[in-house]
């Protein structure tokens, strides 16, 4: 299936630039090619267990002769014995008849599903999987190229060549390079209390605050809550790192910082979402667009749904202070080649183009944003917020994924309710680490995002029927436009997609529907 979705192409001889070697070399390449089903297979398995299974049987039956006939049809059948070919064994161009038939019969779901998933993933994989040297042999050949990969640090001197410690080191605690022995020791030099049972099942610390997740929600909880001078604990079950760590390079960036490395669709395949698994959670990997909540919103969510808290002057006032911690700005100094065809457009036809405001400076121009912020100036939460938190005293566990909430018979039952949470159990991303973490807390916040609180409830046994459900996504669909300009002289406008800042110009068609322009790295284009 990756060979007939990217097969071998021929070169012709007339074709402009044929005697290009990096042309030659992109058109014979193929999905089929080295490890790339070995590395499509491996992503397939990050997928919902149902699409999972799904892939599994139909892969299965093409195996089969007898199979392949039920889901090809006479596209299988050949002029030699024993007359039909396992799917497999198919010319390249009648395999491509048969996806193509799947991704158009609507009725047939499970192998439109089986089509769509192994198309977005064989996109994935040819696009960004990278050599040693950072480099993928079809970008030369597309015209790309990540900005300054493997670029010589001129401002490294001898007298700095040790790393400079990072914002959050005075509290971070990495859990990948710790052990049972060094853990507890870990914990108590950053000023957490521990605590030792007779049953030796977990190692236990106890603070005042647990939260799950540093992401925009639970780095500005730890932030207010340590400044009020509560002991407070971060849990994140990604790793730390800062812009010298990042290297725009899209593939191992990906699987890094985002959740299943990028692969989290739904059981349908009909909707990719992304989510940040890092310190800074989504702020790590947004696109730096900071737009304020619009006020027919606001006034929605207080009179439709009952939430008068919206539609008060201090939800106003909390998004000020957010603006302001995080210095957003309004304006964009040099705009990027897509934001300029988007904003030239808007023009030409007489429609409103707006200015996007950021959590950066006007002068920001990197279009690397989504894979962290090369630059340091995009200002996330672990940035800001968090760096707020640790210098009250908060501790971030990386590399510490919370499995439930701890509950208990709330005997008081001063609240009407029958349980209270204690705290949580974690595990650790450490071979060397063999016990789960215990964290006993007065006050436990999970602030792991829409998707990731859901599951993390249920797992602590809560029954409530709406967890989990009423959730809305923000739907995106990209559109593809080729406008030449050929006219030499100012007015052309020059550059490429993927350069300068990702979203810094926008246009409502409605209140509900904006146009804007996307981050595109070799794989995002799939």
């Amino acid at each position: 299936m990756c060979g007939a979705l990217i097969p071998s192409l021929p070169v012709d001889d007339d074709q402009p630039g044929a005697a290009n070697k990096a042309r030659e070399r992109f058109y014979s390449a193929s999905a089929a090619d080295g490890a790339i089903p070995d590395e499509v297979a491996e992503l397939a398995t990050r997928c919902v267990w149902e699409a999972v299974l799904l892939m599994r049987v139909i892969l299965w039956i093409l195996s089969t002769k007898v199979g392949t006939l039920a889901l090809c049809g006479r596209l299988c059948i050949s002029s030699r014995f024993p007359f039909v070919c396992k799917f497999a064994d198919m010319p390249t161009e009648r395999r491509e008849e048969v996806l193509k038939r799947w991704n158009n019969a609507r009725w047939l779901f499970p192998l439109r599903v089986t089509f769509v998933i192994v198309k977005i993933l064989s996109h994935f994989s040819f696009y960004m999987m990278v050599n040693e040297g950072s480099d993928n042999p079809s970008w030369k050949s597309i015209g790309y190229s990540v900005p300054d990969v493997d670029r010589p640090r001129e401002d490294l001197t001898e007298a700095a060549a040790s790393p400079s410690p990072r914002p959050l080191d005075s509290g971070v605690v990495e859990m990948r390079s710790l052990n049972d022995a060094t853990l507890l020791r870990a914990l108590m030099d950053k000023g957490l209390a521990t605590k030792t049972y007779v049953s030796g099942a977990h190692h236990t610390v106890r603070c005042d605050v647990v939260i799950v997740g540093s992401g925009c929600g639970g780095g500005v909880a730890a932030a207010v809550l340590a400044a009020a001078g509560h002991k407070v604990v971060v849990v994140e079950k990604g790793d730390y790192f800062t812009s010298e760590d990042y290297t725009s390079v899209e593939g191992p960036s990906m699987e890094r910082l985002y959740e299943k490395g990028g692969i989290f669709c739904t059981s349908n395949a009909s909707t990719i979402m992304f989510a940040g698994t890092t310190v800074g959670g989504g702020s790590a990997i947004n696109w730096s667009a900071s737009i304020r909540t619009p006020e027919w919103v606001t006034q929605e969510w207080a009179h439709e749904h009952g939430l008068p808290m919206f539609g008060r002057p201090e939800y106003a006032h909390a998004m000020d202070a957010v603006c302001a911690r995080l210095a957003v700005t309004g304006g964009c100094r040099e705009e990027g080649f897509q934001n300029k065809v988007l904003r030239g457009g808007c023009e030409a036809l007489g429609l409103r183009a707006d200015a996007v405001p950021r959590n950066s400076s006007e002068g920001h121009f990197c279009g690397s944003c989504h894979l962290g912020c090369p630059t340091g100036e995009k200002r996330g939460t672990d940035t800001t917020w968090l760096v707020d938190a640790v210098a009250h005293g908060a501790v971030v566990l990386t590399g510490c994924k919370a499995e439930r909430f701890i509950l208990e018979r709330n005997t008081g039952n001063k609240n009407g309710r029958s349980k209270k949470c204690v705290g949580l159990v974690a595990s650790c991303a450490s071979a060397g680490i063999t016990k789960k973490l215990r964290i006993e807390a007065k006050v436990s916040i999970a602030a792991c995002g829409a998707l990731m609180t859901p599951p993390l409830l249920r797992n602590s046994g809560l029954k409530n029927w709406h967890i989990g459900r009423n959730l809305h996504l923000h739907p995106v669909s990209m559109a593809w436009g080729y406008f030449p300009d050929g006219t030499p002289g100012p007015q052309l406008i020059t550059g490429k997609c993927y350069e300068g800042g990702i979203i810094t110009t926008m246009h409502r068609v409605t209140e509900r529907t904006i146009v804007q322009t996307p981050a595109l790295g070799p794989g995002w284009r799939r």
